[in-house]
């Protein structure tokens, strides 16, 4: 019960802490799904984009729920990405990492396992603009500890109107 309590503070005030950083702008929000490695699961989640923490630095906190392999993992990462913008390509690169609070429940046949973990995650990716207020976006997460070793998520981030 403490661990739940724990992630639930975490959970709401991760969106606090961009603004430690500066005045940030809010980009908008968005869903995510994809694949992970050890234990292996569907991962299902959503994301926040603040932009403007400096130039092509944005947070992007997210909340994901994996499923499978006799676990259920309820994960909150606080990633800052920074964006290679200056490309002249169609697709916009990135690369950060970040800190994961993971709550994982593991079901041993009869006996519950309940731990909470803290990891590192590092990320890249690409993301494409879809429309005037859309984008689409594909990354690759190492993550540390008894997270996930990696995932592959892909997700959609719908703008905040200009």
């Amino acid at each position: 019960m403490k661990r739940t309590a724990v992630l639930l503070a975490c959970l709401l005030g991760l969106p606090a802490l961009p603004a430690l950083a500066g005045n940030p702008s809010y980009g908008g929000w968005g869903a995510r799904v994809g694949v992970a490695d050890d234990p292996d699961q569907a991962v299902f989640g959503a994301h926040w984009v603040l932009e403007d923490l400096v130039p092509n630095l944005r947070f992007m906190p997210n909340i994901e729920l994996g499923l499978g392999d006799d676990h259920t993992i309820v994960a909150v990462t606080a990633p800052v990405h920074y964006m290679f913008r200056d490309l002249d390509a169609p697709f916009t690169p990135y690369a950060g990492g970040g800190v994961t609070l993971a709550f994982i429940d593991e079901d041993r046949g009869r006996k519950n396992d309940d731990d909470f973990e803290i990891a590192l995650r590092i990320t890249g990716g690409l993301e494409w603009r879809l429309g005037q207020r859309r984008d689409f976006f594909v990354e690759l997460n190492l993550i540390g500890g008894d997270v996930h070793d990696l995932q592959v998520i892909a997700g959609w981030t719908f703008r905040a109107a200009p």
